[in-house]
């Protein structure tokens, strides 16, 4: 595990709440699914089909472990404390069965992160966080920062005239939703959703019966 002393979820809520950004469970999930923050669990079982069960204690979580449990929407579940089971693929050779116990965040992956997220946060944000909650606070609302926070990256291409399928982060520009309510949505089959290797990508055809208008442009 890191040298760096891990938080717990709680803690790591309280750091992004201080930013002034909704949704703090389900940005730390995105973050964590995109590799931007480094994450751990006291216990990691991975049962491949098939095969024996392997147990690794203090590790390192990979990104697709949180890609995966955002699927499976499971968030609130991983920060909460609960052990977390994704069921794998019963396919042989597809993704394994995997337990989580004991989720934390390495506090200084995150704060690099926030301090690049939220460009115009003061300096001091860190230092007065709010009073530490007895238990995280997980909002359905959408991921969008406030307008103390600008997010820094690149922008999501629109859905153009022509295309048959759209990313998960253009069906969230498109539909305004959350990236936890896309992911509900893909789940109960509202949106359709193929795999193309580790890509999802999303029919536009159900997003516009889900808007009730086009969204190309």
């Amino acid at each position: 595990m890191s040298a760096h002393q891990p938080i717990l979820p709680s803690r790591a809520i309280e750091l992004v709440e201080a930013k002034g950004l909704n949704a703090a469970g389900s940005l730390l999930a995105d973050f964590a699914a995109a590799g931007l923050i480094k994450t751990y669990a006291l216990m990691r079982e991975i049962r491949p089909t098939g095969g024996a069960a392997e147990t690794v204690r203090d590790c390192q979580l990979p990104p697709e472990d949180w890609d995966r449990i955002v699927a499976a929407g499971q968030v609130p579940e991983a920060l909460t404390g609960r052990t977390v089971r994704i069921e794998g693929s019963p396919l042989q050779g597809g993704h394994p069965s995997v337990l989580i116990t004991g989720v934390s965040f390495s506090e200084a992956s995150l704060i690099k992160v926030l301090e690049r997220y939220c460009a115009n946060a003061p300096a001091t944000i860190f230092h007065e966080p709010p009073a530490r909650m007895t238990e995280p606070q997980i909002s359905s609302a959408s991921t969008t920062p406030s307008q103390d926070c600008k997010p820094i990256g690149k922008q999501v291409p629109p859905i153009k005239p022509g295309d048959l399928t759209a990313t998960v982060a253009q069906a969230v520009q498109a539909t305004g939703l959350g990236r936890t309510k896309i992911d509900q949505l893909m789940r109960d089959g509202t949106l359709e959703r193929t795999k193309v290797g580790r890509r999802t990508l999303i029919s536009v055809e159900s997003i516009e019966r889900l808007v009730g208008a086009k969204v190309t442009k």
